[in-house]
């Protein structure tokens, strides 16, 4: 068993079939190894963030409060972090009693805002969120994960030279914030659950080959 371990918010980019009978991994899967390998070797992190990631970061307790507020709870951030041999992940809410996780994204505006639950779910499976509750169901062992869509204000701080504070701020505080929440719950399938573990079995050979090629 090699020692690399999958992020949950990666297992996405790992789990999908090669289109070719040459290699059990897609272009995809290697390129994300490819990644990983060079962090770990040159500690080198090719993706710097974003606004639409910075305001996630911003307003991360905000939307956790809000999800608990919705279902009548005080919720906190989880701040623990689990592992097995397979995958690592660190989920936002963990409710043990109810068996539940759920985990907060939020929107950068009402473009990119998911009001419509068709368009919810289209979203949720594009993004890798359907792999990602998998992997946080399966290190918390919950039956469910609720992945709860937030449509916040944009902090003033992250407004650039082109970006419009009336449709990013005013609007979006015209609209009831019981309207600003959309939620996709994903029920665990152990078929999933069974297909990442396999499939990380190979990443974790293709990563210490390619460890082994530079180290």
């Amino acid at each position: 068993m090699g020692n690399l371990k999958i992020r949950c918010s990666m297992i996405s980019q790992i789990i999908g079939d090669s289109r070719t009978k040459s290699s059990p991994l897609s272009d995809t899967a290697k390129s994300c190894l490819m990644n990983l390998a060079k962090e770990s070797l040159f500690d080198f992190t090719k993706f710097q963030g974003s606004k639409e990631t910075e305001k996630g970061k911003l307003l991360e307790n905000t939307a956790i409060q809000a999800s608990g507020l919705h279902r009548c709870k005080k919720y906190t951030k989880n701040e623990t972090r689990l592992e097995n041999d397979w995958i690592t992940g660190e989920c936002d809410i963990y409710d043990p009693k109810e068996r539940l996780i759920i985990d907060t994204k939020c929107s950068w505006d009402i473009g990119t805002h998911p009001f419509f639950i068709e368009e919810a779910h289209k979203k949720a499976e594009k993004a890798g969120y359907i792999y990602q509750m998998h992997g946080y169901m399966w290190l918390f062992d919950c039956d469910k994960a609720d992945i709860d869509f937030w449509l916040f204000p944009c902090p003033e701080n992250l407004l650039g030279t082109y970006d419009n504070p009336t449709m990013l701020i005013d609007a979006v505080e015209d609209i009831p914030i019981a309207k600003r929440l959309t939620t996709v719950t994903v029920t665990r399938d152990e078929k999933i659950i069974e297909k990442i573990k396999e499939k990380v079995e190979i990443c974790q050979e293709y990563y210490d080959l390619l460890i082994k090629q530079v180290a």
